[in-house]
């Protein structure tokens, strides 16, 4: 470090010609007055002096005096050792003594390599499917990240070292990179040297006999007791005929048992199982295949996860007399296999009959309008339906129903919205989005229809944003008076409402005003999408008033969610504890205990935040998140407690080795070569490693610091100026002058 002499600067807070003026007039009238003292000549001179001096003390003052100091540093330059942790490290298809992996220790274990390092100043990453900071000891490395981004690696460390002296980056990869992202012009101003981490050998010889299950394809989610199938896909290295057994299993159970057949030079064979899954949860399976001879028996089984929900998207319809409508709205409702209809119409007598599109119809009473029973279905459908349909419990339970996140459409006609209709009920009414005007009745004609600007971007009407042009509906009714809370999504060309949407409660309620529409079933589906408009219209409509399963309330019962059940290693994955203590904030707080495959109990603390897309919510909620990143290959179950110990909630996250990273392939030397010679980098043989720090420059870079104070403002100068007054009024005191 270098320092030069310090310099003094002033600021003054006026002229300095003008505080000079003042000095000599203060000094002059000054001597001017005890000239004419009768004092001794010392006396006289003395107090003259102690006046000048508490002057020029002042005048000092006013020019604001501070201190400059100047120092310059050597700063050492910044080196980046970059290691690439990714799971191809441990690869080894040459049966070499080292393997990448444990080249890349012993470099940064390296005595001399440490001692060669000291002159600068060294940050080490960690390169996989992220980039990250890291400690420098190798001994705490894992390699078993899912991917081998190294082009992007590189890009984000001289992104983040962009502000520092970077004398080049020690990159130790096999250039086994998935990235395909091309080096930034910072980037190749960046030089990178690179060690050979595997030495060149020959082709291995032709591997033995080996089957191995190479793909499974199955659905993530399913619905309790509905039928799916899991296709396995089996690959093998050989050309001899052989035939062996396949297992599946659920929990270690056996399920379906098939044999496997190759015929000579087969490459491959699938397999297909059917699953019917018999109860709720995250259901893990495997499947396992059994050669008698087999030269890598480890990759003859795969476990996957599936989600098993019970089927509670539900909708319930009741319908009046038959019309078109009911018929053409029923069939684009069976026509989503994620949703159960139960259909009802009104018989002469006023009774329901439950109608069954297969059979025509089947005799059932319709479900009571009970908490119980409406809490088993996610939308309830009321069609053109007189007063007596609903008794005033029913209308009280439905009410609740919406409040507490149900949907309702209300998909009525000249009974329903007439004077003896369903309208007429006050509760109802209080959740309807519009109500009959006075003198309202069924308008007939030939209407334009269109999108409002709310229901161009409104969720429920997706499908019919893109349509070019709406067909005209028949009918409307009208006039109505819309809610103040409600919305217009589908209006005439005069602007009378077609499709009102409201939020009441908790839930969404729908009101269509035409009995027309289902007309647009007539003209064919548009764009070429296999359901017609209406089709499309109807089950988007349904889907927006059904609550998700995953729209999760406010509640007291504790809930676990989480990003990924099924993740590869070293993915990071969200736990999140939906929970609310209610008044009794004195329980608030969730624990996270983990149990890995490897038998250890993993306790990670939670934190009050918000959950919402990060563990696959459609809309935010209050709770706890925590995070983890699985090791080891094998089933983690994750249990949530309340710090009361009252409640519990578990789930499973799956955690897989990378496949695309085992591939068994020599390191990439066309791509490390390649970048170290466009960066002018370098890349070395092992054994001469060492010789890398040869090439690295060492160019310290100057910093120069310039630190300021001021020195006007320091607690003396006051001490001197009291002083001086002090001695000058005693002085002047003794003498009789005051």
């Amino acid at each position: 470090m270098i320092r030069f002499p310090a310099t003094i600067l002033v600021d003054p807070v006026v002229s300095p010609w003008l505080i000079g003026l003042v000095v000599v007039g203060v000094a002059y009238g000054s001597w001017r007055t005890y000239q004419q003292c009768s004092l001794s000549v010392r006396a006289r001179v003395g107090l003259w002096l102690l006046r000048v001096a508490a002057v020029l003390i002042l005048s000092w003052l006013l020019l604001l005096p501070k201190r400059r100091t100047v120092r310059v540093e050597r700063e050492d330059p910044v080196l980046a050792i970059a290691v690439d942790i990714s799971a191809s490290m441990t690869d080894n298809p040459g049966k070499l003594k080292h393997t990448r992996q444990e080249r890349a220790v012993s470099f940064l274990a390296d005595g001399k390599v440490q001692r060669l390092c000291k002159r600068y100043r060294v940050v080490h990453f960690q390169i996989g499917a992220e980039t990250e900071e890291a400690a420098g000891d190798g001994d705490e490395l894992i390699f078993n990240a899912p991917r081998s981004h190294i082009g992007s690696g590189i890009n984000r460390i001289v992104e983040r070292l962009r502000a520092d002296n970077l004398a080049g980056i020690i990159l130790l990869s096999d250039g086994l990179d998935q990235s395909g992202e091309r080096l930034t012009p910072a980037a190749l101003a960046t030089r990178i040297y690179i060690p050979e981490l595997e030495l060149p050998y020959e082709p291995p010889p032709e591997p033995e006999e080996d089957w191995y299950v190479a793909d499974v394809s199955y659905p993530k989610m399913m619905v309790v007791n509905w039928k799916a199938n899991v296709d396995v896909l089996i690959r093998r290295r050989g050309k001899d005929a052989a035939e062996f057994p396949i297992h599946l299993r659920q929990g270690g159970r056996p399920l379906r048992t098939s044999i496997v057949s190759f015929a000579v030079g087969e490459a491959f064979q699938q397999v297909s199982f059917s699953i019917e899954p018999t109860e709720v949860g995250q259901l893990v399976y495997e499947v396992e295949i059994g050669p008698g001879v087999d030269g890598e028996p480890a990759n003859n089984k795969r476990e996957f996860l599936i989600e098993v929900n019970d089927p509670k998207n539900r909708v319930l319809y009741l319908e009046g007399v038959p019309r078109w409508a009911f018929k053409f709205l029923k069939r684009a409702l069976l026509s989503e296999k994620n949703y159960q209809l139960s259909a009802f119409v009104q018989g002469g007598n006023g009774a329901f009959i439950n109608f069954d599109e297969m059979s025509g119809q089947a005799g059932g009473e319709v479900p009571k309008f009970s908490t119980e029973t409406l809490s088993q279905y996610r939308v309830v459908v009321l069609g053109d339906m007189g007063a007596s349909a609903l008794s005033e419990e029913d209308c009280k339970n439905l009410q609740g129903f919406v409040n507490k996140g149900g949907g309702l459409l209300f998909y009525g006609a000249q009974h329903s919205y007439g004077s003896e209709g369903l309208a007429t009920s006050s509760l109802l009414a209080e959740m309807m989005p519009a109500v009959s005007e006075p003198g309202a009745r069924m308008r007939e004609g030939r209407f334009t229809a269109d999108l409002s600007a709310k229901g161009r971007t409104h969720p429920a009407l997706a499908e019919l944003a893109s349509a070019s042009q709406l067909p005209p509906i028949l009918s409307f009714w009208s006039p109505v008076k819309v809610s103040p809370f409600a919305s217009k999504l589908l209006v005439t060309a005069d602007g009378s409402p077609v499709l009102v949407t409201r939020p009441y409660g908790q839930g969404r309620v729908a009101m269509v005003l035409s009995d027309s529409l289902w007309r647009w079933q007539l003209g064919g589906s548009a764009s070429g999408a296999d359901k017609s408009l209406y089709g499309r219209f109807v089950t988007q409509l349904v889907y927006w008033l059904a609550p998700s399963e995953k729209d999760l309330e406010s509640t007291t019962m504790l809930q676990a969610v989480v990003s990924h059940s099924q993740a590869e290693l070293r993915q990071k994955v969200t736990i999140g504890a939906v929970y609310d203590p209610g008044e009794d904030k004195g329980k608030a707080g969730v624990t996270c205990k983990i149990a890995t495959p490897a038998g250890k109990v993993l306790v990670f603390p939670m934190m009050a935040g918000s959950l919402g897309a990060d563990v696959g919510l459609t809309k935010s909620a209050d709770g706890y998140k925590c995070f983890f990143t699985p090791q080891d290959p094998g089933q983690y179950q994750i249990t949530l407690n309340t710090l009361d110990g009252n409640q519990e909630a578990t789930a499973t996250v799956l955690a897989e080795k990378p496949e695309n990273e085992r591939t068994s392939e020599p390191i990439n030397r066309k791509y490390l070569s390649g970048v170290s010679a466009d960066t002018g980098g370098a890349f070395v043989e092992w054994p001469n490693r060492h010789e890398l720090f040869d090439q690295i420059r060492y160019q310290p870079k100057e910093v120069t610091f310039t630190d300021e104070y001021p020195i006007w403002n320091r607690w003396w100068w006051l001490v001197i100026l009291l002083t001086l007054f002090c001695v000058e009024w005693w002085w002047r005191r003794r003498s009789d002058l005051v």
